[in-house]
């Protein structure tokens, strides 16, 4: 029997689901660190907002008509595995025990949420020339910057532009991410979730 632990709208984290994450994070910390009850009561609860959260970016990625395509997948599994010298890459997930599958999954997933942030999150964001100039003067010092620069000015390096975004998109991330929360039906199921950390 399947038991949602944490709900949004019509997608669910099942206590299975839960607990075989659970136990990936908690393979990654010392066995001492472990069996204190009060970390891994943490842990739980750190796990338990990280997945809640997911299910929020993946209902928003519906409401955008947003997927990651098999190609897009695919590159980005390619640019994973060339990190690795031959073999390595495999030799790890045998050692962590991870199934080659749910990884992939898993970073589907990965992906899929950073393109909901990107595409509903960054791309909202209005950036100044000011700031846009600040990012230069504290990436590259030693270029001359006229601080009255246009920001359609083909000088103004993409890359200083999506940088500047990336971080007033961290500023603005938990106010969006509460939006979202806001708008969609949240459920926790109390009683399973007093049960998983012994309360």
């Amino acid at each position: 029997m399947y038991v949602a632990l944490v709900s949004v709208n019509d997608r669910a984290i099942t206590v299975g689901e839960f607990n075989r994450r659970f136990d990936a994070v908690s393979a990654e910390f010392p066995d001492p660190e472990k069996a204190d009850p009060a970390v891994e009561k943490d842990m739980k609860l750190q796990l338990l907002h990280q997945l809640t959260e997911e299910l929020i970016l993946l209902e928003r990625a519906d409401e955008l008509n947003l997927a990651v395509s098999d190609s897009e997948l695919a590159a980005a599994i390619k640019k994973i595995r060339a990190d690795y010298p031959e073999g390595e890459f495999e030799n790890i997930l045998v050692e962590q025990a991870i199934v080659y599958g749910e990884w992939k999954d898993q970073l589907r997933t990965r992906l899929l949420k950073e393109k909901v942030v990107r595409e509903d999150l960054e791309t909202s964001i209005a950036l100044t020339p000011e700031e846009v100039s600040a990012a230069y003067e504290a990436n590259f010092p030693a270029r001359n910057i006229n601080k009255d620069r246009n920001m359609n000015d083909p000088a103004v390096d993409e890359k200083v532009v999506k940088l500047v975004r990336r971080q007033k998109a961290q500023e603005f991330y938990q106010k969006w991410l509460l939006d979202l929360k806001a708008r969609y039906a949240v459920d926790i199921n109390a009683a399973t979730w007093e049960e998983l950390i012994g309360s």
